[in-house]
């Protein structure tokens, strides 16, 4: 089944120097009936004004993954890390114990990025934190593996079994995810048109995808991101 979530109907604010949507019940927006999916806690697209950003602020058992879709950001932490990325890059932080950091747009154009947060397996786990500037054409028409459960080899480990994949696809291909029982997907187009599913999806718009496989059909030249994650999740 796959549930299709337009980007319009998504909760949306404007404070000026941030425009964000959020997919799930966070910050001011609040949701009883939309506090998570499986183990996926926070979704948030985010357009960061020129010459503004995230103060530093602490953290507690989170796994948090940003994607950066334009613009340059810039990341420092209570750890000693600071760095700055551009389109396609991800950083990880693993908030575990507690950690403190900024997210800051430190040039002249905005920065779009989506943030996402992803339940540990347990709490009080050590802090870490990584990151990967990848090559465009790793992506190009194919699944791009970015984060993986810890012990996967190659790849950005993250304390908990899911798993996040990212494409850019060109207009006229077609591009499969298969999924395995007793998972499931949340889907976000973050660039784009595409078929999915059955459904026409536009930019920013996301979906749930649980017991069939995805087909994603590019109706444009697209970007698109995938976390993949069993069905059931225990919150920590």
């Amino acid at each position: 089944m796959t549930t299709h979530i337009p980007f319009k109907s998504l909760y949306s604010v404007d404070h000026g120097w941030l425009n964000t949507h959020f997919h799930f019940s966070f910050a001011e927006y609040h949701d009883r009936n939309n506090m998570h999916y499986g183990a996926l806690r926070v979704m948030n697209d985010d357009i960061i004004a020129a010459h503004r950003g995230f103060d530093t602020h602490p953290h507690k058992d989170m796994e948090i993954i940003t994607y950066i879709l334009s613009g340059e950001l810039t990341h420092q932490d209570s750890m000693g890390n600071k760095e700055s990325l551009g389109r396609g890059s991800m950083q990880y932080l693993s908030a575990g114990t507690g950690i403190t950091h900024s997210e800051v747009n430190e040039g002249d154009d905005e920065v779009h990025v989506i943030q996402t947060w992803i339940f540990p397996q347990a709490k009080g786990l050590q802090p870490q934190y990584g990151s990967k500037v990848f090559n465009p054409q790793d992506r190009h028409n194919k699944w791009l593996h970015l984060i993986a459960p810890m012990g996967t080899p190659d790849i950005i480990n993250i304390y908990q079994d899911a798993n996040m994949y990212v494409s850019e696809v060109d207009k006229g291909k077609i591009l499969t995810f298969e999924l395995e029982e007793q998972r499931q997907l949340y889907v976000k187009l973050m660039e784009g048109e595409a078929h999915i599913n059955g459904f026409v999806f536009k930019a920013g718009d996301a979906a749930k995808v649980e017991g069939e496989d995805l087909n994603v059909e590019a109706l444009s030249d697209l970007h698109i991101l995938l976390v993949e994650m069993k069905v059931e999740i225990k919150k920590v």
